[in-house]
């Protein structure tokens, strides 16, 4: 019990300090493994927890959508990505389609790893300025 408090306890710490851009990876690696996660539980007949699974993808697709910044021009056509692949999520979930989640999967592989560079590019900067102002 006390394993799982201090991971807990980490697991905030790490989100609690983690720039915008790294919570945005972790919540696409998080939309990730659910969908992987659905795919599994349809193999294995699991219907509850494909369910489960896929709808947790789901929120974080509107979640996502929902923290966009209306004030800068990506915005726009993002949430209207968003939105198609969580609409695709709810399909997936209501026909159990793997073939639609390994859609949605590819998408979602591909913005985690565009935010994870654009997160490294930002550190980057970050240390470039710092030198710099040495």
């Amino acid at each position: 019990m006390a394993n799982i408090n201090a991971m807990r306890q980490y697991e905030e710490q790490v989100i609690n300090t983690a720039t915008p851009g790294m919570v945005t990876v972790m919540l696409f690696e998080e939309v990730i493994k659910n969908i992987n996660l659905g795919m599994k539980a349809i193999d294995d007949n699991n219907i509850q927890d494909s369910h489960n699974a896929i709808v947790k993808a789901e929120n974080i697709y509107l979640a996502l959508n929902g923290w966009l910044d209306a004030k800068y021009e990506i915005s726009k056509p993002l949430s209207r990505l968003y939105e198609f692949l969580a609409s695709r999520l709810v399909e997936a979930n209501s026909k159990k389609d793997k073939k639609i989640l390994q859609e949605v999967l590819v998408f979602s592989t591909e913005f985690r790893d565009t935010w994870r560079q654009a997160e490294k590019n930002a550190r980057i900067e970050q240390m470039n300025g710092k030198v710099r102002q040495n």
